[in-house]
């Protein structure tokens, strides 16, 4: 365990809504009605307390990573600003175990990234949210009709590309790479499923395009626009878009792929798919340190980081970040899931109180472990 300072306190709501987080956000076989919400209620309880000891943090995810297989790393904080990170379990088939630091896939958290990149070209003039999507991107015919704002909102109408025949074309050829075009083929012909802004509907599909319009607009690709925007700013040093030929997250395990584990074979076709939506890596500590600086104007000036919170504790308008939990003006979450991991991550300014989970073991119930923790910090 690698503690900042000391252990804090954390409101039980966040824990739990951290680990109910059912709803997938990138699978191979997406429920897209699912995702209306990015968090699961199982409390009301918004009490705080002092956070549990590192030993009993510690014991607690040792014993539920030595129940399966994967393991698991957390951040947690509280009003006092302290950052307390854990970690447990199995880095993969090849041995080692999992380190505070260790990079995790995280799936759908992706897309608040991707958010806060397109947004900050709104930030500065360069795009407007209310323009449409081809008006700076005119070849992206699919999103015809499309404001920025929509897609950034998943009002746009876009069908869910996930479900269908992705799945079963990804793992007929897990070695194949997928270009963000190779997907919206899948559903470029398919009508829409509501009239632009009528509704909110969660579809992948919307971040696939939002991806596409970052880089033509900034006429850089999505991983070079991470590092300059996000990570050199902020100094994270392990959070990048899979595929990177430089480096790669721990193994995941999941019976969605055919060797049980994402090194058994190539996990290309999945991370490549997944693109903007949701190929992201991270870690807990890197997660946390993002999390707290958009909500603390350090990427995004006033009026934009009001507009992506705009509506909040209601679902629908946000800008790729959902309600937290319990939901307030303030709070902000995102969950996502990749085959062979979830990931959660949740951060009110107003209380501090700041919640990332990461596991790699996507056969396994993250409430389990969320029930365990609740119990530890007494809020059972």
């Amino acid at each position: 365990m690698t503690t900042t300072r000391r252990p804090l306190r954390l409101t039980a709501a966040a824990v739990a809504a951290a680990v109910v987080i059912g709803a997938g956000a990138y699978t191979l076989t997406a429920d897209s009605s699912s995702n209306a919400s990015a968090t699961a209620s199982t409390t009301s309880m918004t009490a705080t307390t002092e956070a549990p000891s590192e030993q009993s943090v510690q014991q607690l995810l040792d014993d539920w990573a030595q129940q399966g297989a994967g393991g698991v790393s957390v951040a947690l904080a509280g009003a006092d600003d302290e950052l307390t990170v854990a970690a447990a379990g199995s880095a993969g088939a090849g041995g080692g175990t999992i380190e505070p630091d260790a990079e995790f896939r995280v799936g759908s958290l992706s897309k608040t990234f991707v958010a806060v990149m397109l947004l900050q070209l709104v930030s500065d003039g360069t795009i407007g949210l209310d323009d449409p999507v081809v008006t700076h991107a005119p070849e992206l015919t699919i999103a015809d009709g499309v404001t920025v704002r929509q897609l950034l909102a998943h009002r746009s109408g876009l069908p869910e590309h996930t479900d269908g025949e992705l799945g079963p074309a990804v793992l007929a050829d897990l070695g194949r790479t997928w270009t963000p075009g190779d997907v919206l083929d899948l559903v470029d012909d398919q009508p829409r499923d509501f009239p632009a802004g009528e509704q909110f509907v969660y579809s992948n599909t919307n971040y696939i395009v939002a991806g596409l319009l970052l880089e033509e607009v900034t006429g850089s690709s999505l991983a070079d626009n991470l590092r300059t925007q996000i990570t050199e700013p902020l100094g994270l040093m392990s959070t990048y878009f899979a595929p990177d030929d430089a480096r790669r997250p721990i193994e995941g395990f999941s019976a969605s792929v055919p060797a049980g584990g994402t090194n058994g074979e190539s996990y290309r076709a999945i991370e490549t798919a997944a693109g903007a939506a949701g190929a992201l890596v991270s870690t807990a500590p890197d997660l946390a340190v993002f999390i707290r600086a958009l909500a603390h104007g350090d990427l995004l000036d006033d009026a934009t980081y009001a507009e992506m919170t705009s509506g909040l504790p209601g679902d629908g308008h946000t800008l790729g970040v959902f309600p937290s939990d319990p939901p307030s003006t303030t709070g902000i979450a995102h969950n996502g899931d990749i085959p062979g991991f979830t990931a959660y991550m949740q951060y009110d300014p107003a209380t501090e109180d700041l919640f990332v989970l990461l596991l790699s073991d996507d056969s396994r119930s993250p409430e389990t472990l969320g029930n365990a923790l609740l119990e530890t910090l007494g809020m059972t």
